[in-house]
This record gives C-alpha cells, structure tokens and sequence, in this order.
C-alpha cells in the first residue's frame, strides 16, 4: 500500500520547514505554507538560492502567529494583523501580483540577519496570485504550485548513486509517500490522499537550492546531488527533474498514513540517460584561468562555486541559469552545462550552470555602474 509517510510546511519560503501529522488543504496550499517572503523593497523575491542562510532560521506556529528564531536564540513573533493593508506589487520568477508588507520591526530584523535592507510579506487573505499554467488555481509564494509530492522510494534510488549523504528535506517537499516503486509517480496524473484529489501538473525542475545542506547552509561537494540528477533525470530541455508539482481540486486536510489512490495514469516523461562510467565523477583537478590570475580548480563544481571559493565575487542573481548575470566569456577549454540555456552565443557561459572539463580560460564581463 502506497501511504503518506512525511509532512511538511513552510510557513516563510527559504526558511526551516515544520514536519506535521496533519496539514489542512485550503486555497493556495496547505495552510500556513510559503504564506510569507522575503524581499527586496520593490517587492522582487529573496531566497535561499542568493542568502544560504536563511536555511538555518527556525519557523513554528504559535497561537495563529509565525515565530522565527535564529542560532544565537533570538527569535521575533509575527502577526498578520501587523502587516500593511495596501496590496504591493511582489513578483516571483516574473510571476506579478500583490501582497502586504510588514512593520518596520520585522523589516529590521530580517534586514539585521542578512546584512541588507530587506522587507517581509504576507500573502494575505485575498490570494491575487495565479498558477501560470492553472489561472483558476490560486498560490502563495511556493516557487510555482501549490504542493510538491516526493517519493521515498525515488530518493532511496538516488541516494544509492550519489556520494554525498543527502537529507530528503534537501528537496522542501510537502508530502512525501512511502509503498510505491521508484519513479512510479511519473506516470501519475490524478491522485486521492484522505478526502484531498490532487492532479499532477508536472515534474517539478530543481535548482541549486538542493545542494545546500539544510543544517549547516553549506553546499555539498561535487554540486551534488544535481551532479548525480542530470545523468538521469534530465529532458530534452536539459531541466533535471526530481518529485511531482500538484495542485488540488477541493479543499480538506491529509495526515501521516493515509492512503495514496492513483486515480488516473499518464504516459511518463522520458529523460536523457547518461550515466557516468563506473557511477564515478570525474574529480580531476584543473586550472582556470582570469585577468592574468589563475586558480585551482576541479571537474565537479560549477565556475560560479569555485570562484566563490577563491574570495572571487561575479554578478549572480537566480544560480540555476535564469536570470543570465553571471555571464562571462568562455576564450579557451570547454565547459559541462548543466542545462540548455547555459551557452549563449559569441562564447558567453553562465558561470552557475558550467562545470570545466578542463583547463579553461574565461573572461570577467565587467557590468555597468
């Protein structure tokens, strides 16, 4: 029997996730998750893709408020009848829509943390926001559905084939299921989970936010498990895939152990297989060089990762090969891309989705003041 064997919820995007026996399914997601951000003053999202740290910040729910604390036990309550009543423009993955923002206070103290002038938002009551593919289907501030479904099974798979230790919260789904083969929910289209029918929307595309691990804010070595995703679970996009986006068609609540009814199949997606020899990386050293310096580098990282490491700092903005800030120029060796859109034409790369095969020799795009 196929059953819910994890919950979770969370409740500000980036931040820590709450495990629950019972979640309620109401309009946007399950309640209370992702219905808070943070972002820049003109209301463009943040997360942890650009502040790793973010990871490390507790949330838990007390008496209908969100309560977050940091390491060094500090900790600040959040009321919704605090925020700002005016609806704001906000904008996630160039998703527009409104939301509220917080008092000073809270500003200041997400500001505080990373260093920066930040704000806090709230979703609010009245969801403005839209699915792009689904605009009947309202959603908070999760990077694009509502609900993320992953297999127990599915990651046991490629844990087996990874070489770093990996923590399924790594992938910040909402349910995850226990019972079924491995990948058996990619030909899934329709499930029921407790009085909940969920569709299946699509694979959900995963970024470099799974290679950090979530206690230490850190990211694995070997750009894993990305590294070890993409010799399987990449299509012809060059997108990796790993776990199900949802949406649900009616309102209720699921727990731990319920039963998971497939209701409908689907043909599953098919996905460019290219596994390494011996399921070994390459983890040669290489050289790349800049500006007349030249740095120790390797076979397993991307350019940004590794320039990163030398105290080298290049515009960035999305790391998963979006937004097209840390372009450089690729004037000697090849490069691995990690996805289609990372080669761009007159030999400019994306520095967060190339890894070298080599000695390279790239230049810094100086950008505009």
């Amino acid at each position: 029997m196929i059953t819910v064997s994890q919950l979770f919820i969370y409740p500000i995007k980036s931040l820590a996730g709450i495990p629950l026996n019972i979640s309620e399914v109401v309009k946007g997601g399950f309640k209370y998750d992702r219905v808070l951000m943070i972002s820049e003053p003109d209301g463009t999202f943040i997360t942890a893709r650009q502040f790793p740290e973010l990871l490390k910040l507790k949330t838990a729910i007390v008496n209908n408020s969100i309560v977050v604390s940091t390491l060094n036990n500090e900790s600040i309550a959040i009321q919704f009848d605090e925020f700002i009543e005016t609806n704001e423009p906000t904008e996630v993955w160039g998703n527009h829509f409104t939301s509220h923002i917080a008092p000073i206070r809270l500003n200041q103290f997400f500001s505080h943390i990373l260093q920066k002038n930040v704000q806090l938002r709230w979703i609010g009551t009245n969801l403005t926001r839209r699915t792009k593919r689904y605009p009947q289907t309202p959603v908070s501030f999760a990077d694009g559905y509502p609900y993320l479904l992953l297999n127990e099974a599915s990651f046991n798979h490629l844990q087996q084939r990874c070489s770093e230790k990996l923590d399924i919260q790594q992938f910040r789904s909402n349910i995850i299921i226990q019972g079924a083969l491995p990948f058996a929910e990619d030909g899934w289209k329709t499930i029921k989970i407790g009085d909940v029918i969920f569709d299946i929307v699509k694979p959900c595309s995963r970024c470099v936010l799974t290679t950090f691990n979530i206690n230490t804010a850190k990211p694995l070595a070997n750009n894993e498990p990305l590294n070890t995703l993409r010799h399987f679970r990449t299509d012809e996009q060059g997108e990796i895939d790993f776990g199900m986006n949802m949406i649900a068609r009616n309102v209720g609540s699921i727990s731990i152990d319920d039963p998971v009814e497939i209701i409908e199949r689907q043909p599953a997606k098919k996905y460019i297989k290219s596994f390494p020899e011996n399921n070994q990386f390459n983890h040669k050293q290489c050289n790349i060089t800049f500006e007349n310096n030249t740095i120790k580098g390797n076979q397993q990282q991307t350019i940004l990762e590794q320039l990163e490491q030398h105290n080298i700092t290049i515009p960035y903005s999305c790391r998963v090969g979006i937004c097209g800030k840390c372009a450089v120029v690729l004037k000697e060796g090849k490069v691995n891309p990690l996805t289609q859109s990372a080669i761009k034409r007159n030999h400019h790369i994306l520095a967060c989705s190339c890894i070298p095969e080599g000695d390279i020799n790239i230049e810094l795009i100086k950008k505009p003041q």
